[in-house]
């Protein structure tokens, strides 16, 4: 499952109200303000339905009908086809901020000019939308057992990582006139660490996940190595909540954002834990069998309390699988003992000696490539081509 973000609404935006004449491209002009439009109407409508309810792939078929549209305006103002009369500005909630009084869809919008803000937000969005169109993908695996809904599951959410990273890389550090009072998601020091590191790695580890699910129900897979692409998972988890960390102002990110990481960190290590359990007893080696297995226990157990303890943040949804996974490790662990207990008597190691033969972690799955759409008007990006969208210099 992917990180269950919460989707941003914005404001009124209509482009003729910036631009000193909408010629040659006036009936595009207002067909761009019209998509816009209703992207917004969209993201309204959706605040109102129930999370079961939602239609996350009519999010992004119109965010991706509106993109061409964003595109042609930003290139027709870089090679000046088209010239503001003031600044472009629009407002966009924060998802990502740790608001303390605010939350979710009441989370105050925040108002900033130019266009690459409009561009940073549209596309977060619709890496948002993609990661939750996975969650949906996968439930519906979990209620109908078609396994070939999950190469769909993790190529959508492969799709929100690499959206994340061309955010980070390729539109922030263009945007030159960011102001002091922008949102966690578009500051660029922060961003490129937060979308190219933790997103990235956040979204690729899902998306692993997915697949070793894949994996474990259509084909003969050694129990060793899905440990090692788990222990790939966690530790992708890792160095994104490390990052976090380790970045001046995350006391402004979501704190069920950095939840979310720790406990997928401590979560995929168990899981880990559980497939050399399970190596172990296929190798007759009883003792390390228990162990991982208690130790695995352990750590679900330490998920589900972690949660509890801090009634101020949601209950992870990793939490709620630590729970179900504590079931069927609780029946390993009853199974080994009894094995060791009265045929193997082999000592169980401490966590300490488990801890040195736990394998390296593997990856499963290269990030896509995300390029923008092309422009529906206006100078094109064709190959050999400047590209204007990445110079944001047409002030």
């Amino acid at each position: 499952m992917s990180y269950p973000y919460s989707l941003p609404t914005t404001g009124a935006l209509s482009f003729t109200d910036y631009l000193e004449t909408a010629a040659p491209y006036s009936s595009e002009i207002s067909d761009a303000t019209a998509q816009r439009g209703r992207l917004r109407t969209v993201l309204k409508e959706l605040k109102k339905e129930s999370h079961s309810a939602r239609d996350y792939q009519v999010i992004i078929n119109t965010i991706e009908e509106y993109l061409p549209y964003l595109v042609s305006i930003v290139n027709c103002l870089e090679k000046n086809e088209l010239a503001l009369k003031k600044s472009i500005e629009t407002s966009w909630r924060s998802t990502l901020s740790d608001h303390i009084i605010h939350t979710g869809s009441n989370a105050p919008r925040i108002s900033c000019n130019d266009i690459q803000y409009e561009l940073i937000f549209v596309l977060m969005t619709y890496a948002y939308a993609c990661s939750l169109q996975t969650n949906d993908l996968i439930k519906t695996v979990e209620e109908t057992s078609n396994t070939h809904l999950y190469n769909k599951a993790a190529d959508t959410l492969n799709t929100a990582a690499s959206v994340f990273h061309f955010v980070a890389t390729d539109v922030i550090p263009t945007w030159q006139q960011s102001p002091g009072n922008r949102p966690v998601e578009t500051i660029r020091e922060f961003s490129v660490a937060l979308s190219k590191k933790n997103f990235l790695r956040m979204a690729l580890a899902d998306a692993q996940s997915i697949a070793i699910n894949k994996a474990l129900v259509t084909s003969n897979i050694s129990k060793s190595l899905i440990a090692k692409l788990y222990m790939g998972v966690a530790g992708q988890y890792e160095m994104a909540y490390g990052l976090i960390s380790s970045i001046s102002g995350t006391q402004d990110v979501s704190t069920d954002l950095k939840k979310y990481l720790s406990d997928g960190t401590q979560f995929y290590k168990a899981m880990a834990k559980k497939y050399l359990a399970m190596d172990a007893n296929d190798n007759q080696k009883m003792g390390q069998a228990v162990g991982f297995a208690r130790d695995c226990k352990a750590d679900l157990r330490a998920i589900q309390h972690s949660s509890l303890s801090k009634a101020h943040i949601r209950k992870s949804a990793i939490a709620a699988r630590a729970a179900r996974e504590e079931e069927a490790v609780t029946d390993l662990l009853s199974k080994y003992t009894m094995i060791n207990d009265t045929v193997s008597y082999e000592l169980i190691p401490t966590r300490q000696d488990l801890q040195k033969i736990i394998p390296g972690g593997r990856g499963v799955l290269e990030l896509k490539h995300f390029n923008l759409p092309k422009p529906v008007f206006g100078p094109s990006n064709e190959k050999g081509e400047k590209n204007y969208l990445l110079e944001g210099r047409y002030f």
